[in-house]
C-alpha cells in the first residue's frame, strides 16, 4: 500500500510523503485502495484516500476542541465514481479522535449500504496517542447513525463533518 500511495504522490506535486515510520496504514486493500494519514506532529495532519491509483489529498489542523468528547476531526464524504460520468457510488470518510478507545464500529447495527470501520492508532513522544478511523457509504443518502470505541466513551454521527 505504502509504494501504490508514494507513486501516486509522486504525481502530486504540492504534496509529500514523510519516510514511512510517520505513516498510519488505516485499511489496505488490493488493488491499490487504501486510507493513509501522516501527522509530522500532534496538531497537523494529511490524509490520502487512494483508489486505483487516483489519491485524494487533505491537509490541515486539528481543531483545538470540537463538542463531542474526544472527536477532533470528521471529514467530508470523499466521492468516488465506478464508471467515468456516472454518480458517485462511493463516499470515503475519516475521523481522528483522542485517546484509545478502539476498536470501533457503527452503534448498533451496521447500516444498508455502509462498509466496514478500520481503525489505527498513532502514538507520539509526548504520549498522546490518535484514534485514526476510516469508513465509507456505498449510497449518497445519509442515514442516521454513530460510530463509537468499544469502551463508549467516544461516539460521534458518522457522515456529519466539523469542518
Amino acid at each position: 500500500m505504502l509504494a501504490s500511495a508514494r507513486k501516486t504522490m509522486k504525481s502530486l506535486p504540492s504534496h509529500e510523503m514523510p519516510s514511512d515510520d510517520l505513516v498510519a496504514v488505516i485499511r489496505r486493500d488490493p488493488p491499490d485502495a487504501g486510507e493513509l494519514l501522516w501527522m509530522e506532529d500532534d496538531r497537523t495532519y494529511c490524509s490520502a484516500i487512494v483508489r486505483e491509483g487516483l489519491a485524494r489529498v487533505e491537509c490541515g489542523s486539528l481543531p483545538e476542541s470540537w463538542p463531542r468528547k474526544g472527536v477532533l476531526k470528521v471529514t467530508t464524504g470523499e466521492p468516488y465514481q465506478e464508471k467515468p460520468g456516472e454518480q458517485p457510488s462511493l463516499f470515503v470518510f475519516l475521523a481522528v479522535v483522542e485517546g484509545e478507545h478502539g476498536p470501533y464500529n457503527y452503534k448498533g447495527a451496521t447500516p444498508e449500504a455502509a462498509g466496514p470501520v478500520h481503525d489505527a492508532v498513532v502514538t507520539f513522544g509526548s504520549g498522546r496517542k490518535l484514534g485514526l478511523i476510516s469508513y465509507e457509504k456505498h449510497s449518497s443518502q445519509i442515514p442516521e447513525t454513530e460510530i463509537c470505541g468499544t469502551d463508549g466513551a467516544v461516539c460521534f454521527p458518522a457522515y456529519y463533518p466539523n469542518r
